[in-house]
């Protein structure tokens, strides 16, 4: 019995030492791209009464990683990306018997932190299935929109071009000069938000220390990215725009025939869905 629980014993410490030579362990960095189609998901926005429609729209992410993977397979890992979440809009609206050709872009830029856990799988080759489940903080770090309405079949409505950013709102108008700038009193945008990560594919080891991966990968923000308390425009110094004074309004960034359609809206979840890919370094040598 004993030489048969020392045979177990040698056997085990035989596969441990066999498969730490075949597989990476222990903390490393890395760096990750994300290609991906982005959108800015709002019930209301598909409203009747809506006047945008969705229209693809790209964006990408980079991200600097660290974390630790053991022996099971299981890593934990963080680090910071920077990505878009962007959204363009379009569509036609009748107003007053004339047509009116829509179209907006909306862009903004994040700071993330995740918390990621993934699993890969065990076998003596060298690639392996690869997925991870994990949340994340974000930080809203710039935001701008353009929304342009050409009124060109008709000769009652003056061709438009509204911009946003900051916490200033500008109209241009066709054959005027005048300026037409307004200054919100909040930001159109929160801050701060957070969300989940899911994301399935291979890794495959190319070196003693050295791993890339490709996954596809969907961030999904759960908290809602806009703010949607009201707010106050108030012309700036030199405009003309005074019709806006002591005017309230739940999200000018979204676009309806009623002004009271953007009060109080539901909740805007930037969610993307794409592939990502990557490598690992681990920093030390265990074979």
């Amino acid at each position: 019995m004993k030489k048969l629980s020392l045979s177990l014993l040698v056997l085990s410490l035989f596969s441990l030492k066999s498969m730490a030579q075949i597989e990476q362990y222990g903390p490393y960095v890395g760096g990750t791209a994300f290609i991906y189609k982005s959108n800015l998901y709002n019930a209301q926005d598909l409203n009747a009464d809506s006047v945008q429609k969705y229209s693809i729209t790209p964006g990408f992410g980079l991200s600097f990683d660290f974390g630790h993977k053991y022996l099971n397979g299981i890593t934990i890992s963080s680090g910071l990306s920077f990505s878009t979440s962007n959204q363009n809009y379009k569509g036609n609206d009748t107003i007053i018997g004339a047509v009116v050709k829509f179209s907006a872009k909306t862009k903004m830029t994040y700071l993330k932190i995740p918390l990621i856990f993934s699993m890969q799988t065990r076998n003596d080759k060298a690639a392996k299935a690869f997925y991870s489940l994990g949340v994340f903080y974000s930080y809203n770090a710039g935001y701008s929109e353009t929304a342009t309405w050409d009124y060109s079949n008709n000769n009652i409505y003056r061709d438009q071009t509204t911009t946003i950013s900051k916490q200033s709102i500008e109209s241009t108008y066709d054959k005027d000069t005048n300026s037409y700038v307004s200054n919100i009193s909040d930001r159109p945008y929160k801050r701060h938000g957070w969300g989940a990560i899911m994301a399935l594919g291979a890794s495959k080891r190319y070196s003693k220390n050295g791993e890339w991966f490709i996954q596809t990968r969907i961030e999904y923000q759960i908290s809602s990215s806009e703010n949607n308390d009201e707010m106050v425009f108030t012309p700036a110094a030199g405009s003309k725009d005074t019709k806006r004074v002591g005017h309230v309004w739940g999200n000018y960034a979204k676009y309806m025939h009623r002004a009271n359609s953007n009060y109080n809206r539901a909740a805007t979840h930037p969610f993307n869905l794409g592939l990502s890919f990557g490598i690992r370094y681990y920093l030390f040598d265990f074979e």
